[in-house]
């Protein structure tokens, strides 16, 4: 395990810290608990900057957590319990991945191992908008070629949750785009939504559509004139579970460029598959990288968006949310 200074925030100490073994390695900053660099056979996957001052410059979350609620909260309001909540509008008139919310804080170190970390973070009652305070765990582990995410959350009054993961990847390092990435998601319906991203309440089947990965498709092969790419919600199949990684979790995605191949495991009902249709402008990946279009993938685990408009993600006093995501690598070219 390898220990640095990153930056300062608010003259407060960002670490850094370097996870490493035979296969792979992976470091994690503590604002955020951010995904840095993810090297897997001497490619890094993961897009993420060389200076912390470029990461405060930089709005598209690369490698962050996300919270108190992923993705779009519609009108950037909620009611619970008869009261209606206000949320930083970020988004338009919505409000996007809880304002600024937790991949800008700096979260600390419970504990560290050779093959994992422990971050945690405790969100206070009426932060971004958000109702009571928030205890919240995420622990890193790298097993082999894998990065395995853990996360808990345990709230000391009535509030929402719905956490993610927001890392960028492409395969082939950075600085070309990933439409040649062939991809499949075990996903028959997905959550339609509107122009702004806003789910509707309707959940159709991708069958015969640009949306069915059920199949391996490249990602830009049916990308074109007014599809600019993907950025939809996944309603997940629980047919391909495995127990690899300590508990039983479902396959819910693949994607290989030839030569390596990820696969995502997920207990999350859903999965966010964004193509970066907006990535671009500075500041650069690391090694002075452009950023360009289409140049990565996400595939950010998850409740549906703006679950807390249907009544989903809202946890009592006490009562614990936990979720685990794992990004296996493997060689396979």
């Amino acid at each position: 395990m390898k220990k640095e200074i990153f930056g300062f925030q608010n003259g407060n100490a960002v670490e850094l810290y370097t996870l490493e073994n035979e296969k792979a390695s992976v470091s994690i900053m503590t604002r955020g608990a951010t995904v840095v660099d993810f090297t897997v056979s001497g490619t890094s996957i993961v897009g993420g900057f060389d200076t912390f001052d470029e990461y405060l410059q930089d709005d598209s979350h690369q490698g962050a957590i996300i919270g108190r609620v992923a993705n779009r909260v519609a009108k950037a309001q909620f009611e619970m319990d008869g009261k209606v909540y206000h949320l930083p509008a970020n988004n338009g008139v919505n409000c996007l991945h809880g304002g600024d919310g937790f991949d800008h804080r700096i979260w600390n170190v419970e504990s560290v191992g050779e093959d994992s970390i422990v971050l945690s973070y405790v969100s206070a009652d009426g932060e971004e908008g958000f109702p009571n305070a928030l205890a919240v765990k995420v622990t890193y582990t790298l097993i082999g070629a894998a990065l395995k995410i853990d996360y808990e959350a345990t709230p000391d009054g009535k509030t929402p949750i719905a956490l993610t993961n927001h890392a960028y990847f492409n395969l082939d390092g950075f600085g070309k785009d990933v439409l040649n990435h062939v991809a499949v998601i075990h996903a028959d319906k997905i959550t339609e939504v509107d122009d702004a991203l806003i789910p509707n309440g309707n959940h159709p089947d991708v069958k015969g559509t640009p949306f069915d990965f059920n199949a391996p498709h490249t990602i830009g092969e049916r990308i074109g004139g007014a599809f600019t790419g993907y950025d939809h919600n996944y309603v997940l199949n629980r047919a391909v579970n495995s127990d690899k990684f300590g508990k039983v979790l479902t396959l819910c995605a693949a994607v290989n460029n030839g030569k390596l191949q990820m696969n995502v495991y997920t207990d999350q009902p859903g999965v966010q598959f964004y193509t970066a249709n907006f990535l671009g402008g500075k500041p650069d990946f690391k090694g002075g990288i452009s950023r360009v279009k289409h140049g990565a993938f996400c595939l950010e685990t998850q409740t549906e968006p703006d679950c807390v408009n249907h009544g989903i993600g809202f946890y009592d006093k006490g009562q614990t949310y936990r979720h685990t995501t794992v990004y296996e690598v493997e060689k396979i070219g």
